[in-house]
């Protein structure tokens, strides 16, 4: 039962740092987790929370607390602060949970127009709270296979439920992403494996140097090298599940020369090194540093 606690997400020592984790965390007064989150520094990835009933509180002491109540959603950025648990005047709090690691090409989808301390919350409309609330239990479900392309599936049903959100955000307009972009950004997918520089990708996009880097920041999040650096871990990690590729093999296809700067890069971004990811998901456990559990 000892392992068996330490694998529990609901429970203090979880390791947070797989690349999504999923749940329903019951909260009643006075029962086992009954406590608050306090994580001031927050965690590596992602967290999307929805009440599906009791109420919840969060940032009690701010200038700006905030209750939350079913159909409410909550989305915690990386290392932002977690300040949340029970509402003091509630007996119970259930909320689904889903912690992951955000792809490059959400960024548009994790900007929320209602912000507290960083922390995006939302209202789910009522005709609409089903559907959610079944992406999220389909998402902790599969969440729990052992198998090589569940999390791949659920990273797509992830993406549902972000996308649906962004359409809930009235208060935000969507913007498009210049077409000009999305070309490099094809150009870069189907050419991961070659050296590509500034130049070249702005002449795809037919824009100076600076400007294409300025505007591809400001489209996408991130700068050019992050984002192609992003898409080639992302590449990994989907060799390393699939795939029986040694591990320098697989860098040399992603273009890195230089196999143990790949798992640096690999580690820095997924907190594991190559091995240890692939090691882990055939065992559908990633055995790394933990970090304070509980949803």
């Amino acid at each position: 039962m000892g392992s068996l606690r330490k694998l529990d997400p609901l429970k203090p020592g979880y390791p947070f740092n797989a690349h999504l984790v999923a749940g329903l965390t019951p909260i009643y007064k006075g029962g086992e987790l009954d406590f608050w989150i306090d994580r001031p520094k927050g965690l590596k990835g992602y967290v999307i929370n929805l009440t599906v009933s009791g109420s919840g509180l969060a940032f009690p002491n701010s200038a700006s607390p905030v209750q939350v109540k079913k159909g409410d959603m909550m989305l915690i950025p990386t290392q932002a602060t977690h300040d949340y648990g029970r509402h003091f005047d509630c007996d119970s709090w259930h909320h689904r949970w889903i912690y992951f690691r955000p792809r490059a090409t959400w960024t548009e989808w994790l900007n929320w127009s209602r912000t507290i301390n960083n922390v995006g919350f939302l209202k789910i409309p009522d005709e609409s709270y089903e559907t959610i609330d079944e992406l999220f239990q389909t998402v902790d479900h599969s969440s729990k296979n052992e198998t090589f392309l569940s999390e791949e599936f659920c990273l797509n049903l992830l993406e549902q439920i972000l996308i649906r959100c962004r359409e809930f955000d009235h208060a935000r307009p969507c913007t498009t992403i210049d077409q000009r972009i999305l070309r490099a950004c094809h150009f870069i997918h189907e050419n991961l494996a070659r050296e590509l520089s500034i130049r070249e990708l702005s002449h795809i996009a037919c824009m100076s140097s600076s400007r294409f880097s300025h505007l591809f920041k400001d489209q996408l999040g991130v700068s050019v090298r992050q984002w192609i650096e992003d898409q080639r871990i992302s590449m990994a990690r989907q060799l390393l599940i699939t795939s029986s590729l040694p591990v320098n093999q697989v860098a040399v296809y992603l273009g890195y020369q230089d196999a143990l700067y790949f798992s640096r890069v690999f580690k820095k971004k997924l907190g594991v090194s190559p091995r240890t990811f692939r090691e882990g998901m055939h065992k559908s456990v990633i055995s790394i540093k933990p970090e304070r559990g509980v949803m």
